[in-house]
């Protein structure tokens, strides 16, 4: 049976750098994506709660929503705000966990500051569209808003994880389906969907020991 150190004699220079570089490269992915389940989770409620309101709003007191077009932009920016601040915590909390020092605190700021983006932006570009008028429908913002959360798992998961580019679409293709075949009932469908995809990252996540 070879020795110990015939089996170490015997590994090439260039297998040694790449064992270490690949141990490295893991190392930095998880503290990229430190947060990253949680995070994900949490925006998935957050959307379809967003969704969930402005469909109670505009169909149990129609008079509101009419009297107050700006409503969906008080209830989507409550709801982004509350985001924000959970968010920092749950990606600072899990660069911790995963790796001690200030590398794993900028993992996770990263983490935050990436989600802060796509969803500041779900709110602003239809802001600064002029989309938050009585003149356009509810749906043709939640449109916009949605494909730029859905834009954001995609890219983070072509970057990261490949699974993240199917919760995306998990997001989206019901959404915009819905939109444009299931008429006044396609934010109450869509949201039911998105709670679905939740529900189904949840117990992958759990299964898979991801944190």
């Amino acid at each position: 049976m070879p020795s110990a150190k015939h089996n170490a004699s015997t590994l090439q220079p260039e297998e040694s750098w790449n064992a270490i570089h690949d141990t490295v490269d893991r190392a930095r992915t998880s503290m990229y994506v430190a947060g990253m389940e949680s995070i994900l989770l949490l925006w998935g409620a957050i959307v379809a709660l967003g969704l969930l309101g402005q469909y109670a709003v505009a169909t149990l007191t129609p008079e509101i929503a009419s009297e107050n077009p700006w409503f969906p932009a008080l209830l989507w920016g409550a709801l982004t705000a509350a985001g924000f601040a959970a968010s920092a915590i749950l990606g600072h909390r899990a660069s911790v966990k995963k790796a001690a020092g200030s590398a794993a605190q900028r993992a996770g700021l990263r983490v935050f500051f990436y989600w802060l983006t796509v969803t500041g932006a779900a709110f602003v570009v239809p802001s600064a569209a002029g989309l938050w008028t009585a003149d356009v429908e509810g749906i043709t913002i939640a449109r916009v808003s949605i494909g730029i959360v859905a834009l954001g798992y995609i890219l983070f998961g072509i970057m990261h994880r490949p699974v993240l580019v199917a919760v995306g679409l998990g997001f989206a293709t019901p959404f915009y389906l819905s939109s444009h075949f299931a008429g006044e009932a396609a934010m109450l469908i869509s949201a039911a969907a998105t709670l679905l995809v939740v529900a189904l990252a949840w117990v992958w996540i759990r299964r898979s020991g991801a944190s």
